[in-house]
């Protein structure tokens, strides 16, 4: 215990042979000390015991009230540091304050000081430390970008605006003061002074490639055209900057103009911002333009640059090389991943791969294998063993392997909704509002189910006003789910009510041109007398969905 205490001391520089008198502190008198003071010692274990444990608040208040009694710099800054770790504005000030008071010369103290003074909002305190700080030259222009994280988290823009003016006035020729002006106007909302600042910056420095950031930043927000045109200009004269060279590529990739952007990322593989990240976006933008084997490439190299999240590449990879025809290896690229967030999503898509090249049954075998995995992976497992079922024209094995399951999710709303489904592809309609009303009562808030139950009843035109209710709750609970929307229009139209019924399944289709809402939109069409949009919208509807049954068979109907 006595090696614990020196050691301690010592490393606050405080000598054992001595304490403090409790009167009240002036800095400007020596501290009064006497013999040693259990109490003192007492004081300061028990704030470094409260540290440890974690209570930074009692801890902060017991160094700062010591570091007030010793006029101690090393307990001043301990107290400062913990009163940041605990958010305690209050001390956090009081300690930096006694920091400064007892060391006039540190940069440190002077800089926490201003830090907290504006977080705080009290910019008038700051003002002087912060001038202070910036009159030594080879820290000002690191000193204005650092204003600029500052200032942005103040309340009062307008506040923050005045102070940086006030504060960059006497350097009129230093770019970095300008920048931070354009940068505090900005967010104050004064465009025109963001402008006429960064016009200083670019005279004073047209090859920064900090301000040429922002600028592009504020363009592309609104003008994204317009951005793309200031960034090739400022690369035309720095073909260098890969910084700027990276946000043109990106905002290239924001409009869909893949071919540009891909070009643009390919001149920055293997730059000086080179890095797995901008390899895997090289790799998907290659996707995106069907090129399966420069995505491989690239997909490889993020793998070698080491990018963290490597399953999801070889996920990536294992579709490439499925795709070009070659399944065995596609497997044995998902074998690569055998636990985390991507392990059942691996199994999943290995099981499609299975069933495409092999068999459905050696498919669902591959699934059976996996026994030691959570309730949510089992469900999907089961999910995708019924899909895959379904697919290959099995209904009746998919709904007996549910029925099967039936028991074992009794609690599941999930399953009871799958399950309901299947019902209602096996005319099973009894079944299914059962389901329906137990994965309800199972999860009150439970919209598809809600309105799967509404939308069987308005498709039926039975119990419309039972269906006018759960779709209501549906839509309470997802306003911005375009089947939902389609289901109200639907029900709507059963009711005769064809200009409600237009509006929302018009409002759904805008959403996702999906081909079932499309041919409930063109028989809304229809039977408000617009056939040759109701024709014009089917056809357009088939060309890209030429197998949907509801869309066909409405097409038929009415033709």
């Amino acid at each position: 215990m006595k090696n614990l205490i020196i050691t301690l001391l010592l490393l606050f520089q405080i000598n054992l042979s001595w304490a403090i008198d409790e009167e009240p502190f002036d800095i400007s008198q020596p501290a009064k000390i006497q013999e040693a003071n259990a109490e003192f010692v007492y004081k300061f274990l028990l704030a470094e015991i409260a540290a440890q444990r974690g209570d930074l608040n009692s801890a902060g208040h017991l160094y700062f009230d010591l570091a007030r009694l010793t006029k101690n710099i090393p307990l001043a800054q301990r107290a400062t540091n913990i009163a940041g770790y605990a958010r305690n504005g209050r001390l956090a000030l009081d300690s930096a304050e006694l920091w400064r008071q007892l060391d006039d010369s540190s940069l440190e103290a002077k800089q926490i000081l201003a830090e907290l003074f504006i977080s705080s909002g009290n910019l008038a305190k700051a003002r002087p430390l912060i001038e202070n700080l910036l009159i030594l030259e080879k820290t000002r222009a690191e000193g204005f970008l650092y204003l600029n994280n500052l200032l942005t988290k103040v309340e009062n823009k307008k506040n923050a605006l005045r102070f940086i003016l006030a504060v960059a006035r006497p350097y009129p020729a230093l770019a970095e003061a300008h920048f931070s002006i354009a940068h505090t106007a900005y967010f104050a909302g004064d465009l025109k002074l963001t402008e006429n600042e960064l016009d200083i910056v670019e005279s004073i420095n047209p090859q920064w490639e900090t301000a040429a950031l922002f600028r592009g930043f504020i363009m592309a927000k609104d003008w994204p055209e317009k951005a793309l045109e200031f960034y090739k200009s400022f690369l035309n004269k720095n073909p260098k900057s890969n910084e700027v060279r990276l946000e043109y590529a990106k905002t290239l990739t924001s409009l869909k103009r893949y071919v540009e952007a891909k070009k643009e990322f390919l001149k920055l593989v293997d730059g000086s911002l080179a890095s797995p990240e901008i390899s895997l976006t090289v790799a998907l933008l290659s996707l995106e333009l069907n090129d399966n084997l420069l995505a491989e490439k690239f997909f490889n190299q993020s793998l070698e640059r080491g990018y963290s999240q490597q399953d999801k590449i070889q996920i990536y990879l294992a579709r490439i090389y499925n795709k070009r025809g070659d399944y065995k290896k596609a497997l044995s690229t998902l074998d690569k991943i055998v636990s985390g967030e991507l392990f059942v999503d691996a199994k999943l898509l290995a099981t499609e791969i299975i069933a495409q090249n092999e068999s459905t049954d050696k498919a669902i075998e591959s699934l059976s294998i996996y026994k030691n995995i959570g309730p949510s992976d089992k469900l999907r497992f089961l999910q995708a063993k019924t899909s895959l079922l379904i697919n290959n024209g099995r209904q009746q094995d998919a709904f007996d392997l549910m029925r099967s399951e039936d028991k074992n999710y009794a609690d599941s709303a999930a399953f009871k909704f799958d399950y309901a489904m299947l019902a209602e592809k096996m005319d099973n309609l009894l079944l299914m509002e059962q389901l329906l009303k137990e994965a309800i009562k199972i999860k009150p808030d439970f919209a598809l189910a809600y309105n799967a139950l509404g939308y069987s009843y308005a498709d039926r035109n039975i119990k419309l006003a039972d269906a006018k209710k759960y779709i209501e709750i549906a839509l309470s609970i997802q306003p911005k789910n375009h089947y939902i929307m389609d289901s109200m229009g639907w029900l709507h139209y059963r009711l005769g009510n064809l200009d409600i019924a237009l509006k929302f399944t018009q409002k759904a289709y805008a959403i996702q041109k999906d081909p079932e809402i499309a041919a409930h939109l063109g028989e809304i069409y229809w039977k408000k007398g617009k056939v040759d949009e109701a024709k014009r919208l089917w056809k357009e509807s088939l060309t890209n969905n030429p197998s949907n049954t509801v869309l066909n068979e409405t097409y038929k109907r009415f033709n």
